[in-house]
């Protein structure tokens, strides 16, 4: 186990996200437009109408992932991770009119209605994603320069 501590919670931006914007895309954009590293999801709820994510399939040491696009109205019901150097590492709950599914978020997943955002910036915090040997991307402290 690793263990990252920050000094405490920053700027709270609350996005507003409406029809026909995606997801991932435009928190990514706010995260740069705004400076913030390293964030955590407070509370995401909405609406989509397409819906781009992958979920594990299988338990060899390496993971194998299968890739699922869904297009048709969804509840998005949670939205959860960390931003870490200004990267979102999101998973998400969404359900359709029939079945419930969860997945890591991937590009292009859009709003149908309007989905809402609030993301807490966290402080004193300075970590990556770096790639491991088995293709597991883990935290770990960033180096400088």
């Amino acid at each position: 186990m690793r263990k990252f501590i920050g000094e405490g919670i920053g700027r709270i931006v609350v996005l507003n996200l409406q029809r026909g914007e995606k997801l991932l895309e435009s928190i990514r954009e706010q995260l740069k437009e705004e400076g913030i590293k390293n964030a955590i999801v407070l509370s995401a709820i909405g609406s989509l109408q397409k819906a781009v994510f992958h979920r594990v399939t299988g338990m060899e040491e390496t993971p194998v992932d299968e890739f699922i696009t869904l297009e048709e109205p969804m509840e998005l019901a949670s939205l959860q991770g960390v931003v870490i150097d200004g990267e979102p590492h999101f998973h998400m709950v969404i359900s359709d009119l029939e079945q419930t599914y969860t997945g890591h978020l991937e590009e292009e997943t859009t709003v149908l209605y309007l989905v809402e955002i609030t993301l807490a910036e966290i402080k004193g915090i300075n970590l990556e994603r770096k790639k491991n040997e088995l293709n597991i991307a883990v935290l770990q402290e960033k180096s400088e320069g």
